[in-house]
């Protein structure tokens, strides 16, 4: 097997890296290693009776965890966009202007009802 591109970068620090493999006989793999010497896992497929390769995962180490469930790829997907995100701070400012803002909303809520209530207390006389 020889290593045909180039290293790509897997998980949050960039030390696990993915390697595209062939062999002889033209089959593809990717090896999923940490560092040049390490190897953690490797990715293949196997042909099956329909138009579609099954995908073979086969861990190479015990730190390796494979999942079989249909919520991996929506939880690896929700870590980018609800996961730990960088310190963004509302300024006093905007918050100020936010609560002024939703006082003034529920001193119209509590107007407008008063008004509607009185209006109906009227054609009921």
């Amino acid at each position: 097997m020889d290593a045909e591109l180039p290293a790509l970068p897997i998980g949050h620090s960039g030390r696990l890296e993915g390697v595209g493999l062939s062999n002889a006989s033209g089959s593809h793999a990717l090896l999923v290693r940490q560092g040049q010497a390490t190897p953690r896992a490797l990715l293949t497929a196997e042909a099956t009776a329909g138009s579609r390769e099954r995908l073979v995962v086969i861990p190479l180490d015990d730190d390796v965890e494979v999942r079989v469930d249909g919520d991996a790829l929506a939880v690896w997907l929700a870590q980018g966009s609800v996961g730990e995100a960088s310190e963004t701070r509302v300024p006093a400012w905007a918050s100020a202007i936010g609560f002024v803002l939703i006082l003034v909303l529920l001193g119209f809520v509590v107007l407008g009802g008063a008004t509607f209530f009185a209006w109906i207390l009227d054609l009921l006389q």
